[in-house]
């Protein structure tokens, strides 16, 4: 096969020639070797002078596990790894690497949906170790983050969510916080400052009367012939008694 001058150039063309025309299955006759193969040898970045690409990672079962191990995060991003696929070959909440990975993941053309949908839970946020800032940049909402299971006993134990920051990225209203479990009853075991309980929630709260917390109750009306009816009732019954 004349795959011309330059013998790199000539396979990466029918390398998507085969994937715009589905017929990846002769790939590895062109190339004469597999991804697996060729990056025990050779760097990530060169496998695309072949025509590899990350959707070859899907197609051998590739994971994100086995390329972490033999390639740091910056070679993966220069091989052209998208967080859709990322996800697909094992990428996890806690790969994330925190605040600071964050711009990993931005680099990764992650949307704001594919996070959302990835996200899908208070524990899997929580394992991101994001902060309230980095929560709120990456598109939640606290409505949102209530949703997915939001409560005091899970903030507790993320990164720097303390009631001061998600006083400042949230500006959670009276209700959301009662619906995340922060009542005075929160601050007893000293997992919550006091004083800020009492600065940004409490004086919030306190407004809200109890019907509103709970929902008012709707009590049926009592019709007049029902009292009528009652008032008959009662007075048969004590002149039969």
């Amino acid at each position: 096969m004349d795959i011309g001058y330059d013998k790199q150039v000539g396979i990466s063309n029918m390398i998507e020639y085969l994937r715009e025309t589905q017929q990846m299955h002769n790939a590895p006759k062109i190339r004469g070797t597999t991804l697996s193969n060729f990056i025990k040898k050779n760097t990530l970045e060169s496998a695309i002078n072949y025509g590899f690409s990350p959707l070859d990672c899907l197609a051998e079962n590739i994971t994100w596990a086995t390329l972490r191990r033999s390639f740091s995060v910056e070679s993966i991003l220069k091989f052209g790894m998208t967080f859709d696929i990322a996800v697909k070959i094992g990428l996890a909440p806690e790969h994330f690497g925190g605040d600071e990975g964050y711009n990993i993941i931005q680099k990764m053309n992650a949307t704001e949906k594919e996070l959302h949908d990835f996200l899908d839970n208070i524990v899997k946020l929580r394992k991101t170790g994001w902060s309230p800032a980095i929560a709120k940049e990456a598109g939640f909402n606290f409505e949102q983050i209530l949703e997915i299971g939001g409560h005091e006993k899970e903030f507790r134990n993320m990164t720097n969510w303390s009631i001061k920051n998600m006083v400042l990225e949230f500006q959670p209203e009276a209700n959301q916080w009662i619906q995340a479990g922060f009542t005075p009853e929160c601050t007893e075991d000293g997992a919550w400052d006091t004083a800020q309980y009492r600065t940004f929630i409490s004086k919030e709260t306190s407004k809200i009367l109890p019907q509103e917390i709970i929902g008012e109750i709707k009590i049926p009306k009592v019709t007049k012939d029902y009292i009528l009816k009652f008032d008959s009732n009662k007075i048969l019954s004590r002149t039969f008694s």
